[in-house]
């Protein structure tokens, strides 16, 4: 069966366009597929990451992107009704997507908030979080919209720590490794780590997720999440 078209929208000088195909979405930025509902390993791993690699109890996550909203159900489920997270969008036709269309999950009581805006900017805005995941991009350079190049350059990845708690963590989703942005981070004052993400059945891993610790990661704690360095 075909996709069938469901919405456009524009972001910038970008065009955001929905699909559907039995039940299932998918969101392309200019004819390039960004997200499908097939396909939600990796941000499934990446919300369980997040919830477990919290070093408070209660923690406050911000999370960069809604998307199809699958980091955030896998995050709100790990999360286990604790903790205080905040999604900062940058497209409101996402935000519209996602109550009309593609929620995948019920919030319940769980006290998310869904904020249209630039995550660098509600990161600036504090108080400091313990974690922040960026998964608005296919990594650590600009797809959805142009004006993300800021959030992986020097000055943005700054903003980025001084937002953080003192031993707060950064996560950046990515299909593919960065070493120049990995070089930035540690530049910028971050312990950098990543974690390779596998799907069923296959022996090498199709994406990655880079994980910068504000303070050199404890003892034991690389092995036991399976981060490599």
């Amino acid at each position: 069966m075909a996709w069938v078209h469901v919405d456009s929208a524009a972001l910038g000088d970008s065009v955001l366009d929905l699909y559907e195909r039995d039940g299932v979405y998918m969101i392309r930025v200019d004819g390039w597929e960004l997200m499908n509902g097939d396909y939600h390993e990796s941000e499934d791993r990446l919300g369980e990451l997040a919830a477990r690699l919290a070093r408070r109890p209660d923690p406050a996550i911000l999370v960069g992107g809604l998307g199809l909203g699958f980091t955030l159900a896998s995050l709100v489920r790990h999360l286990g009704g604790a903790g205080r997270v905040t999604v900062a969008e940058l497209s409101d036709a996402v935000i519209r997507w996602f109550d009309r269309h593609t929620r995948p999950w019920s919030l319940g009581d769980h006290p998310a908030w869904i904020r249209h805006g630039d995550v660098l900017a509600v990161a600036a805005e504090g108080p400091a979080h313990d974690v922040i995941l960026l998964d608005v991009d296919n990594g650590p350079e600009p797809l959805s919209a142009a004006s993300n190049a800021a959030l992986y350059g020097s000055a943005g990845l700054g903003t980025l720590r001084r937002a953080l708690a003192p031993d707060g963590i950064l996560m950046v989703w990515s299909a593919f490794e960065d070493p120049d942005f990995v070089a930035r981070a540690r530049s910028a004052g971050f312990f950098p780590a990543w974690l390779p993400v596998f799907r069923p059945g296959r022996a090498e891993p199709f994406h990655l997720v880079y994980v910068l610790s504000a303070t050199p990661f404890p003892p034991g704690e690389l092995d036991r999440f399976g981060l490599q360095v």
